[in-house]
């Protein structure tokens, strides 16, 4: 076995001394499997189980695909609100915590950037949901593949 790959198992394994963090089970609904494998394909972020969106039935679709097909554990589920100075980020905090059930003590620190003005179409801000597992990472992409729609 080369080195490398050696090294990665064993770094895996002191991360994850429980065993893997999921339990990957896409005959509890196949629809949401794709739903949550599409999205994460296409607004999500190819290196995490991430992804970001201020739409909440992205969220939250994105999040229940986590949960129930995934099944990843919850505490290793963490956010990240990008939003403008001008909104009130205790706002942002709460509304996002309320809708994801996700408590505020898992939300990274918020990404903030001057409000040049203009209109704004996320109230609250956009939501990253953040996730970290290079197993699952690996299974997104060999599902993608069976499915026809492997990610460049």
């Amino acid at each position: 076995m080369p080195k490398s790959l050696t090294r990665s198992i064993t770094v895996y394994a002191q991360l994850n001394p429980q065993g893997d963090p999921f339990s990957y089970k896409p005959e509890v609904d196949r629809t949401l499997e794709i739903i949550g494998l599409v999205l994460w394909a296409t607004e999500g972020d190819k290196t995490q189980i991430s992804l970001a969106n201020g739409n909440v039935a992205i969220i939250k679709k994105y999040l229940e695909f986590l949960r129930v097909i995934c099944h990843f554990k919850e505490e290793k589920i963490k956010a990240v609100i990008h939003c403008h100075d001008s909104l009130s980020y205790d706002k942002c905090l709460s509304h996002w915590s309320k809708l994801t059930s996700i408590p505020p003590e898992r939300f990274n620190k918020p990404f903030i950037k001057h409000d040049h003005g203009g209109t704004r179409k996320y109230p609250y801000g956009i939501l990253r949901i953040v996730g970290y597992n290079v197993k699952l990472i690996q299974l997104f992409k060999e599902r993608l593949k069976d499915l026809g729609l492997e990610r460049g």
